[in-house]
């Protein structure tokens, strides 16, 4: 009895972890589909890592809370990089973003080696950073969960209070420039918004899969609605379905990573959404056969 409690108290703290940041992922993640930027959160997911890294260096700790403000920091100097690259170069942006996504990580992986080779890192506990490559959902603790929970709450509530602006930055950025919103600053707090996502969500997703955990979840959502108010909702919610779900099966089945089985799961939610959603592909046959009939 007190086993089945603690596996159901475990399963729970850590489905609990993994619902929110779907939720939260799927919420912020539309902004990137719509603004066609959702390579640019793959690339600043990758990036965060070295910040991870150089964090624990420097301060010798475990503490996500402590980890997590060296993510977002080498995320914002990646993204600082990304832009520069692009205003004095003509290189395609496709490119930049495969450069510095290929630079940073391949820094983290390097900073990785050096801590486990170097003896001055052996008497911290450094084992679990390289769980924030391919995540590892299935250790969360409480207080992870709690970081993700006061994260996610801060950033909702941010979003919903500037839900109207940003709507407006979204559809018509340049009429919300001439009413008076400051479209540069909306889209900085959007990208400030989507990199503390990403840094809160690498122990459970990881970096290589986080940027699924925000692209996924609008792609499946933009398949049902024109709604943008809709959109965000759906896509919230497959983002927490398929945690729960993800979580569920990699409990029930020996061996099997929880942020990769989200991710699966999240993939699965989308491509159905991609033929039977109401703006999918069956639906488009169907409507462009009955406008031929109607002929």
């Amino acid at each position: 009895m007190l086993s089945q409690f603690s596996f159901d108290y475990f399963f729970w703290i850590v489905a609990l972890g993994t619902m929110v940041l779907g939720f939260t992922s799927g919420l912020i993640g539309t902004s990137l589909v719509l603004e066609k930027q959702s390579q640019l959160g793959d690339a600043i997911g990758h990036a965060v890592y070295p910040g991870v890294i150089i964090t624990f260096m420097l301060f010798q700790t475990r503490n996500t809370a402590i980890l997590l403000v060296g993510a977002v920091v080498f995320g914002l100097i990646a993204f600082s990089i990304i832009q520069l690259i692009r205003r004095y170069t003509d290189f395609p942006y496709e490119s930049i973003l495969a450069l510095v996504l290929s630079a940073f990580f391949s820094l983290g992986l390097l900073l990785y080696n050096v801590v486990q080779r170097n003896p001055q890192f052996q008497t911290v506990n450094f084992a679990g950073l390289n769980n924030y490559i391919m995540g590892q959902a299935a250790f969360l603790m409480w207080s992870d969960v709690r970081l993700i929970i006061i994260v996610s709450v801060i950033v909702v509530a941010v979003f919903m209070l500037l839900y109207p602006k940003i709507k407006l930055y979204l559809f018509d950025s340049i009429f919300a420039q001439t009413i008076g919103i400051n479209s540069q600053w909306i889209s900085h707090l959007l990208l400030l918004m989507c990199l503390l996502v990403i840094a809160v969500g690498l122990q459970a997703v990881g970096a290589k899969l986080i940027s699924s955990m925000l692209v996924a979840p609008a792609i499946a959502a933009q398949q049902w609605t024109q709604s943008y108010g809709k959109m965000l909702g759906l896509a919230g919610v497959f983002g927490m379905v398929a945690a729960f779900i993800g979580t569920l099966l990699s409990t029930a089945i020996s061996n099997i990573a929880t942020g990769p089985m989200i991710v699966v799961v999240l993939t699965a939610i989308a491509l159905l959404s991609l033929v039977f959603g109401t703006k999918g592909i069956l639906a488009d046959k169907l409507y462009t056969s009955h406008k031929e009939v109607s002929r």
